[in-house]
């Protein structure tokens, strides 16, 4: 009896990924049993159609504010990227919807979407003080950087941490960029105070603020 429990145990842990086995996981599940391994399956495969389609609710709702919201830029202004990220990352969703609805989603398509996530919406922050002619650290201040903890929960979705930390490691490093670049402009070391009143109520950076703003992130990360 001692031996067949030891052998059930061990049908039931997976091996480590041989090369070539299978692409959407770290593990390759050979040993379990075949309706297992298609239970597997099926479930990260729907997880990431749905992360597409929220990514896509996503961009969306993006434009749709964009569209609707008063300007309130002056025409002076040279350059509005916004509509060019927004087309830009939904072209992309769109491919990757198409994708994940005919076959698995190759790793490297999923890590993309991580960086990209991240990507479109770091890109729009930062394009908020060249659209409203203000210095680089008034995006220090946008509620925008909230969707960053929307697209760190949807990687949980998929039953794998590992996206879920890059996701999260991606975006604490993408907001230390952003703040080391508002710091590094022409004016920004002069624009750093410790007066939480004067930094509430104009372009200044407190930095202790921008460090919570990161650690947040993390602690989100480690909690999903």
């Amino acid at each position: 009896m001692t031996a067949e429990a030891a052998s059930s145990s061990s049908s039931l842990e997976p091996a480590r990924n041989k090369q070539g086995a299978d692409n959407t996981s770290d593990v390759d599940y050979q040993h379990l049993p075949e309706r297992v391994k298609r239970a597997i399956r099926h479930q990260q495969d729907a997880s990431e159609i749905l992360i597409g389609w929220v990514q896509l609710a996503v961009v969306s709702l993006f434009g749709a504010l964009y569209l609707l919201s008063p300007k309130t830029f002056t025409s002076e202004a040279e350059f509005a990227p916004v509509p060019w990220v927004l087309g830009g990352y939904l072209a992309f969703t769109l491919v990757k919807l198409a994708v994940v609805h005919r076959q698995r989603a190759p790793y490297w398509l999923l890590y993309l979407s991580v960086v990209l996530d991240m990507g479109l919406l770091f890109g729009l922050i930062w394009s908020f003080h060249l659209q409203y002619m203000q210095p680089p650290t008034f995006y220090l201040k946008v509620p925008t950087l909230l969707y960053v903890f929307i697209f760190i929960a949807l990687r949980a979705l998929r039953f794998e941490a590992r996206f879920v930390v890059m996701a999260g490691l991606v975006a604490a490093a993408g907001w230390s960029m952003l703040a080391l670049y508002a710091m590094a402009g022409p004016d920004g070391m002069k624009m750093i105070t410790r007066d939480y009143i004067h930094y509430m109520t104009s372009n200044s950076v407190l930095i202790g603020a921008e460090i919570d703003k990161v650690v947040s992130i993390l602690t989100v990360t480690a909690i999903v």
